[in-house]
């Protein structure tokens, strides 16, 4: 467990005890939706998988092995995994290529150790890995991020630093450097489909818009930390933490802070086709997955296990895919 997320478990008890009473939900109507599970499968004879990206309704990749029973509980036999309606289509024979984001189009993105550099790739449906254009002055390159228009971004190093990279797809074979701070190295959270991209550097946020500037993701106080974890048509969300408190935070495309949300809220992870919120909240001292609308919760999810963690929300917000326990998972509104 990250300290960051030891520090919030902490603060969010103390709060809890010292108030005396459950945190509210907010003042939505009730949700309509019964949400029934439905497990994905594992290959045979192994008994652990994790989903890292989903395309949010088709598509999810992620890793599949031995998970150790010890801190800090990574994988034995790791090896990326495609998944397609929830049954395994390819589960790679070797450690590498990594694999990070997959679009409708079952198109992967990741990178692999190639003469011994990492190289940014896509990976096909069968496994086979195509290395992305790349510089000369760049001492290796890893994609993070696909769109459905198959817009690719990701870093490349130069030197100590890493730089942003986009490979678009209406100029295939190509690629450029966007302009970055000078003291950053971007990690990549997300891309929409005009091709702004999320991410963190330095323990702040940042998105790009559609001109590929740079803008900070704002976040309050003297040192605070701000994370984006998805983006959808210029809408960002993610979270905010200064060590004392935290907040669910919704940003613009120019890094202006549009809502917090509070009252126990965690992290904002993924945004569905009608702009529904998916994360998780504490509900006395217990985290669980939760639906936000306009800053308010609108499904408090009380039919969905507390183990439950959102990653993607479908086009028609009818389906949650993400991690329950030692495996990916979805839930279906009926």
């Amino acid at each position: 467990m990250s300290n960051r997320r030891t520090r919030r478990m902490v603060v969010a008890a103390a709060l809890t005890a010292a108030l005396g009473l459950l945190l509210p939900v907010g003042t939505a109507q009730a949700a309509a939706c019964q949400w029934q599970q439905t497990a994905w499968e594992l290959p045979p004879t192994v008994p652990s998988g994790t989903l890292l990206a989903s395309d949010g309704g088709r598509y999810g990749i992620g890793i599949t092995g031995i998970r150790s029973t010890n801190w800090p509980f990574d994988y034995r036999e790791r090896r990326g995994t495609l998944w397609e309606n929830g049954r395994v289509v390819l589960r790679l024979p070797a450690a590498t290529p990594n694999l990070r984001d997959v679009n409708t189009s079952g198109k992967i993105v990741g990178d692999d150790l190639i003469n011994g550099t990492w190289a940014a790739v896509t990976v096909s449906r069968g496994g086979a890995t195509t290395v992305l254009p790349s510089s000369p002055n760049w001492s290796g390159s890893s994609a993070h991020v696909i769109n459905n228009a198959g817009d690719i971004a990701g870093t490349a190093s130069i030197g100590l630093k890493r730089v942003l990279v986009v490979w678009p797809a209406s100029a295939p074979g190509t690629y450029r450097e966007l302009a970055t701070p000078a003291d950053s190295s971007p990690i990549l959270a997300g891309i929409d489909e005009q091709g702004r991209i999320v991410g963190h550097s330095a323990g702040r946020g940042f998105v790009t818009d559609v001109n590929g500037q740079w803008h900070t993701l704002y976040a309050p106080g003297p040192h605070p930390f701000s994370t984006p974890h998805a983006i959808r048509d210029g809408r960002v969300v993610g979270d905010m933490d200064n060590g004392s408190s935290y907040a669910v935070a919704e940003w613009n495309d120019q890094g202006a802070l549009v809502r917090t949300i509070t009252q126990g809220a965690l992290s904002a992870k993924a945004i569905g086709g009608h702009g529904t919120v998916g994360g998780s909240k504490y509900v006395a001292s217990v985290i669980r997955p939760v639906l936000w609308r306009d800053g308010v919760v609108s499904d408090p999810l009380t039919t969905v296990s507390d183990t439950f963690t959102i990653k993607a929300i479908s086009d028609d917000e009818k389906t949650l895919i993400g991690n329950d326990i030692s495996r990916p998972a979805q839930y279906t509104c009926s």
